[in-house]
Formats: C-alpha cells, structure tokens, sequence
C-alpha cells in the first residue's frame, strides 16, 4: 500500500510537472507591431509673419517691431505652410483705415512672400499688417509703432567777447 500511494503521489507530481511545462508557451508570443509614425504634417497657415528692414535671399534680415520717421520704408515678410494653391492678402492698416491691400497666390506647402509699404513721416502711430485667407478670415495680425522721430539737439551757440 505504501508503494501505491508513493507511486501514486509520485505519478501526480510528475503530471502536474508535465501540465506546467504545456501551460507555458515555449516562444513568447509576437509582440504587436507598432503603429506606423505618421509624418508630421504642417498645419495650414502662417509659420512666420515680421516686419523687417529689408528681406535678403527671401528671408527677414531682422524683426522690427518700432520704427521712427527717419526711416520711410518697411515690409512684412510671411512665411506660409499648407495654403497651396490659395490667396493671401496682406492688408496696411494705419491707426484703423485700410492703406493696401497686396494679394498673393500661394504657389507651394511653403511660401514665402513680402510686401512693403512706403511711410510718410506724417503717418505716425500704429501699422497693422493682416494676412488674409481668401473668406476673408485674418490668419495672423501683427503691429508696428510709428513714432516721430527725437528732435535734433540744438547747436551750440557762442557768444561774441
């Protein structure tokens, strides 16, 4: 009886042993790929929009954001992403009335267009620039003060001994 039951126990032990081993999977299961990364797409609009000095090799040569009427010209640099195909304005707003409007037809994903605006040392005060969808919805607005310029120091004058 003794033989039985340690045979029997010894049967079960090894049963069980042999269960587990085919309860565990011998390769682990592939893993899930992962989803395929999208390419960042640029959302339509305005990347970058300035006034400037001057643009040199279709870039802004630096941001302007005040100028005084010692200098009668500025422009408006914009650069555009995913309005292929589409027209932009830029409208010249001077203390609330339009002064221009300039339209361009965007030719790429991204384009770069600028326009300029000559001043007349009378036009002080505040410079808007819009640029313009074609619903008639302003993308982005930026603004430029116009100030006069500091008064020349009065020469010295002598007075005769």
């Amino acid at each position: 009886m003794r033989t039985t039951i340690s045979t029997l126990l010894m049967s079960l032990l090894s049963a069980n042993a042999v269960a587990a081993q085919h309860a565990m999977p011998t390769t682990p299961p592939p893993a899930e790929a992962p989803a395929a990364a999208q390419p960042a797409t640029p959302s339509a609009g305005v990347a970058r929009a300035q006034f400037t000095s001057a643009v040199q090799d279709r870039e802004p040569v630096d941001n302007v954001e005040t100028l005084t009427t010692a200098v009668d010209r500025v422009f408006f640099f914009t650069e555009l992403t995913g309005l292929a195909g589409q027209r932009v304005t830029h409208r010249w707003e001077h203390n609330g009335k339009i002064m221009a409007e300039v339209a361009y037809e965007v030719g790429a994903d991204r384009w770069r267009v600028w326009s300029s605006k000559q001043f007349d040392p009378s036009w002080t005060g505040e410079w808007k620039v819009s640029v313009i969808d074609a619903g008639g919805a302003a993308l982005t607005t930026q603004t430029l003060n116009y100030n006069p310029a500091p008064a020349a120091p009065m020469p010295e004058t002598t007075k005769p001994n």
